[in-house]
């Protein structure tokens, strides 16, 4: 056995959550080898860490509680908000892109004067021609 299965088995392996052949399998493998023993060794630790962490009791109805909160309709205000907040934001970005396409509009910005000599066999020909000339 490889030490790359045996790595991502070794929790799994701790917790006796392997069939008997692959807990067997390993078991021959960590004899074997010294770097996949430390890895366990490690693992152990870690283990005996987390058990010392002190548990919590939550209210027996904490996940009832927690669903329901979830499942709470929004209230009118905060739909509002966001909606009104969707749709300022549209707005002003749909603005800017209409100012881009309108060359009227952007008379004295030249921002796309570098691109006046794309190549015709370039899609941004026909959009520079569409545009027509900076001025």
């Amino acid at each position: 056995m490889r030490c790359e299965k045996v790595r991502t088995k070794l929790s799994a392996y701790m917790d006796r959550e392997v069939d008997a052949d692959l807990h067997q399998e390993i078991t021959v493998h960590l004899e074997q080898c010294s770097r996949c023993r430390e890895d366990l060794k490690n693992l152990r630790g870690i283990d005996v860490l987390l058990s010392t962490i002190p548990r919590y009791a939550l209210p027996v109805d904490f996940a009832k509680a927690v669903v329901a909160r979830v499942q709470e309709p929004a209230s009118a205000e905060l739909k509002r908000s966001f909606v009104q907040r969707l749709w300022n934001g549209l707005l002003e970005h749909s603005e800017k892109f209409l100012e881009l396409l309108d060359p009227e509009l952007r008379i004295g910005t030249r921002s796309l004067d570098e691109f006046n000599d794309v190549p015709a066999c370039f899609i941004g020909h026909a959009y520079f021609k569409v545009l027509g000339p900076q001025r």
